[in-house]
């Protein structure tokens, strides 16, 4: 495999549904990936389960990513010369991004929020459960915590899973939804219903239920309230109510205690994104499961992420005003538009990123990270929508 395709997967490594431990990777597969020969190398490459949890060990363990990296032989085995990689070092991790410890070698960590109602997460993807007295109505099935999730659930019950709801259609989130029962309820959004129908995707049980706007189910002792509020993040992705528990999950949208994922977490519409913000602060919730990183949130994470994005809006305004394009075309030229187009939209994203982080890097994780390409999103949108 080139090794540039390599760095791109642990680049992405973290939105593609990859977050499970270095303990578990060694329980399934006893030879330590540092000493395998290119046969085995190969092997795992190609299964997706196995590489999916290697990559999940590395995320884990920044340690071990780097001793992979420098390892000529490993680097070897993916058909490239080895060059030297450089990382741009980050700001501590504030406190408030931190979450729960998570026991590794289990691989998850599951909690009761309230009446039933139970988190699931491995750290870096999180989903909920109930149990109703008649079956277990489950909510997503990131493939980083697969078939743990019946593990979880067989913790705190021995019912079977009767429903399954789908909060979008994305992998990610849904990619092993196949773990549970064939003939459960599975609900989901027409959009999603849709997308989900021309999916060659055979882990992923086409819905048996679907709605447009508005569906309550009621199992048991147990009710949650399904709303669609337009194609916030992407088309068909939900709200999910809880009104007992005053538990609300919406996903790839709001991120606790840290920055969205990259360019506004790819949201499909930004202006429907960005008012999301204000459709979560219309309910009354004292927990927000967001479906990725370290912690529950409540409506001052909402608050907080509302109000970090306005700043970017503010500043990438500022930085259209001020980042001077013909000034920029005399040291491009204009013989190649895309260079010196793409050297102006990176200026105003500097710009941007440069008087945004200073105010939030004691206040949210990963906006070093990814502050520069959120502005780049919010100028694209404040420009074409």
């Amino acid at each position: 495999m080139n090794q540039y395709i390599w760095i791109g997967i642990i680049v992405v490594v973290f939105f593609v549904g990859i977050g499970i431990s270095y303990a578990h990777f060694q329980a399934n597969n006893p030879s330590n990936f540092m000493g395998m020969n290119p046969q085995q190398m190969n092997t795992m490459m190609n299964d997706p389960e196995l590489r999916q949890q290697m990559m999940g060990m590395m995320m884990q363990n920044p340690e071990m990513m780097q001793a992979m990296m420098g390892n000529q032989q490993m680097m070897g085995m993916m058909g490239q010369p080895v060059k030297q990689i450089s990382v741009a070092p980050s700001t501590s991790i504030p406190e408030n991004a931190k979450g729960p410890a998570i026991d590794f070698e289990k691989g998850y960590l599951v909690q009761e929020i309230k009446d039933g109602l139970y988190w699931l997460t491995d750290g870096s993807y999180q989903t909920m459960f109930l149990t109703t007295g008649e079956g277990v109505i489950a909510i997503d099935a990131p493939p980083s915590i697969g078939e743990k999730y019946l593990q979880a659930i067989s913790e705190v019950t021995d019912e079977p899973v009767t429903h399954f709801i789908y909060s979008h259609n994305h992998g990610d989130h849904i990619g092993t939804a196949s773990i549970f029962p064939s003939d459960a309820t599975y609900i989901a959004h027409e959009e999603t219903t849709a997308k989900l129908t021309s999916s060659t995707n055979q882990n992923v049980p086409i819905p048996t239920v679907t709605f447009s706007d508005d569906y309550t189910l009621e199992v048991g002792s147990q009710t949650l309230e399904l709303s669609y509020k337009g194609p916030i993040h992407t088309p068909g992705n939900i709200f999910i109510y809880a009104p007992e528990q005053k538990v609300l999950m919406l996903v790839d949208v709001v991120f606790p205690g840290w920055s969205p994922f990259k360019n506004l977490a790819l949201a499909e519409d930004v202006p429907a994104y960005l008012d999301a913000h204000n459709l979560i602060l219309e309910y009354d919730f004292d927990s927000y499961i967001g479906g990725h990183v370290t912690r529950l949130g409540t409506s001052e994470d909402v608050e907080t992420q509302k109000e970090y994005l306005q700043d970017i809006q503010d500043n990438v305004q500022l930085a259209a005003q001020t980042v001077d394009f013909f000034a920029i075309a005399q040291q491009t030229g204009f013989e190649n538009p895309w260079l010196l187009v793409d050297t102006y939209l990176d200026a105003i994203s500097k710009t941007c990123a440069d008087a945004t982080i200073p105010d939030w890097v004691d206040r949210l994780g990963g906006v070093e990270e990814f502050t520069d390409e959120h502005c780049f999103s919010l100028y694209e949108s404040q420009r074409i929508d």
